[in-house]
């Protein structure tokens, strides 16, 4: 059975309403502040009183956009995998947790790591240990590989007898990630970030990412923004459609270099969306409240993920 929640999102759905928020409470305290100034009759006694004085107020849930309460500490490895002697990849643990949930992190095609690493940092922070490695087969030169790709991911996770995997990443990366999560009966999930299919690429078939989506046996989570050919017109959302349970998410306005942290300008000069009326920087802190909130529920770190995703 499919489970799906597709939403398009913009700065109203949490910022803005964050605000309007803000307004109510501060309109409350007045409130509040006027009836103490002119007291009502003293009746202790009273029933209704009682009850009042028994209500709780509601915690606020977690703010995602926000670093998590853990030091992060960084280690550079490498490690040989399939078609690729001494991949190097980065540890990022979070200090004083035992056994975290592990989070291995693709980054785009002709990328690199480093415009992953603050994801790497931010996720971190929060909890979970996150391996990000610099993927041999984007090579442009030598070939393009995905499906190897995604296999390195998953020699990854069992070289560090990760029980507890999620595989995440952006755009071919994303593809990658599902392609390692098809091979892992054992993965709590993937989160895909703009995640792309393969298509219209000379030398590469075309859909590779069709043939594995259908087997990953955890909860898919995808977080997109507007379609342009720099995230190939949105057509790995198919592969979020073709899993048992997936949960979806538009960023309206959102570029392709939005899912990135931190971008550059060679990711904005092909693909920045130039039509966008809200600032990149709150189109990026709600991507990084999705994309962080998907992680957490995936792992049963924090139960206010699945709130952010309307659960």
């Amino acid at each position: 059975m499919k489970l799906k929640l597709i939403a398009g999102l913009c700065l109203s759905t949490l910022i803005a309403c964050d605000a309007d928020i803000g307004i109510a409470q501060e309109k409350t305290q007045n409130d509040t502040y006027d009836s103490i100034q002119e007291p009502p009759e003293d009746d202790s006694d009273s029933p209704e009183q009682e009850e009042q004085e028994d209500i709780e107020e509601p915690e606020q849930i977690e703010d995602f956009v926000h670093r998590g309460t853990y030091e992060v500490l960084k280690e550079d490895r490498s490690l040989d995998v399939t078609n690729c002697n001494g991949m190097s990849y980065t540890v990022y643990t979070p200090n004083d947790v035992l056994n975290p949930p592990v989070v291995i992190l693709g980054h785009g095609f002709a990328r690199g790591p480093v415009t992953m690493s603050g994801w790497a940092d931010h996720l971190a922070s929060w909890g979970v240990e996150v391996l990000l490695p610099a993927l041999c087969h984007y090579n442009i030169l030598v070939g393009v590989d995905h499906e190897m790709n995604g296999l390195n991911m998953f020699e990854l996770a069992q070289y560090h007898s990760t029980e507890d995997t999620v595989y995440a990443g952006h755009s071919a990366g994303g593809l990658a990630a599902i392609i390692a999560a098809s091979l892992d009966e054992n993965t709590l999930g993937v989160l895909g970030l703009d995640t792309t299919d393969t298509e219209g690429v000379p030398g590469v078939p075309d859909f590779i990412g069709q043939q594995y989506a259908g087997s990953v046996s955890g909860i898919g989570f995808s977080v997109r923004g507007e379609p342009s050919s720099c995230n190939s017109n949105n057509n790995g959302l198919t592969l979020f459609e073709m899993m048992d349970e997936s949960y979806i998410a538009k960023i309206d306005e959102a570029d392709h270099c939005d899912f990135e942290s931190p971008t550059d300008f060679m990711c904005e000069i092909s693909c920045e969306n130039t039509q966008a009326i809200v600032p990149d920087e709150e189109l990026r802190s709600l991507i990084m409240i999705y994309g962080t909130s998907a992680i957490l529920s995936l792992t049963e770190l924090s139960s206010d993920g699945w709130i952010i995703w309307g659960w």
